[in-house]
């Protein structure tokens, strides 16, 4: 599926589930024959030599400050402008470094179908965009004063390539349209805003929820737990990886989505060698 020689496989699953643990020990064990690389999305910004380290750190504020502002709709708004750097990231890995295989931990065409349903319940919610997005600024300004300025002219960019108009407030709106599509078709119109396809292979790391939320927990080392970690939410989440591994394994017989066990109880060597195996990762 891939249109280049590099095999690009998608580390995904709900917080906890063990992502980054993996894709280190994957970085360690990968021997000295195979070209290896990998990224992280979307906060591209935490991979060395990633582009875009900037603006990246821009949206990741944009995140955060939605949070303190407390309005969901624009952390979903601020998720989706993450993802639409992947394509660049990617490309930038596979026609620099030219390496066999390459990982990413998440991958927006999965996250973005497992998100889904919450893009279409809070588009659905009336509200001001602009005020909001007013009020986002003045908490951006505090540390970044021009962070907000760059993600206008970051969407102005997207649009001026897509073709489209819409205010960036009016994504969300538009992102719930494509979403509620055909897989196919959502997948078609993700891919183009996104500028990737589906990778080669999906290794899904798989935890019990309660068990995800508890290592949440522990590595928040006594912080408040942020709403997406609880137990109820990350059930919701696994929830969404199995609808979405159904949909794109029916859209798509092709690829290869491996659901591999990270439960408490399995080493986390035996979860590695089944990523290994599973993904083809080291294969000459």
């Amino acid at each position: 599926m891939s249109d280049t020689k590099t095999r690009r496989v998608a580390v995904v699953g709900i917080d906890g589930c063990g992502k980054s643990s993996v894709l280190a020990r994957l970085r360690e064990l990968a021997p000295p024959t195979t070209t290896f690389e990998s990224f992280t999305c979307p906060d591209f910004h935490d991979t060395r030599n990633a582009p875009l380290a900037t603006l990246s750190r821009q949206l990741k504020a944009m995140s955060d400050g939605a949070d303190t502002i407390g309005n969901l709709q624009l952390k979903a708004l601020a998720l989706y402008l993450q993802m639409t750097l992947y394509g660049p990231v990617e490309r930038f890995f596979t026609d620099t470094y030219r390496p066999a295989v390459l990982v990413c931990e998440r991958h927006p065409l999965i996250e973005t179908l497992v998100y889904g349903p919450f893009y279409l319940l809070l588009a659905g919610i009336d509200g001001n965009g602009a005020a909001a997005l007013d009020e986002l600024g003045a908490v951006l300004h505090r540390t970044d004063p021009g962070a907000l300025d760059a993600i206008t002219a970051w969407h102005a960019a997207e649009m001026r390539r897509l073709g489209e108009k819409f205010e960036l407030w009016e994504l969300l709106g538009e992102v719930a349209d494509v979403v509620g599509a055909d897989t196919a078709d959502s997948v078609a119109a993700l891919g183009a805003r996104y500028r990737t396809t589906l990778p080669d292979a999906v290794l899904w790391l798989d935890v019990p929820p309660a068990q995800a939320a508890a290592r949440c927990a522990l590595r928040s080392n006594g912080a408040v737990m942020e709403a997406h970690e609880t137990p109820e939410f990350l059930d919701t989440l696994r929830g969404g990886y199995l609808r979405t591994r159904d949909l794109l394994t029916a859209a798509f017989p092709e690829l290869r989505f491996h659901t591999i066990d990270t439960s408490d109880g399995v080493d986390l060597d035996e979860s590695v060698s089944t990523c290994v195996t599973e993904g083809r990762l080291f294969d000459e």
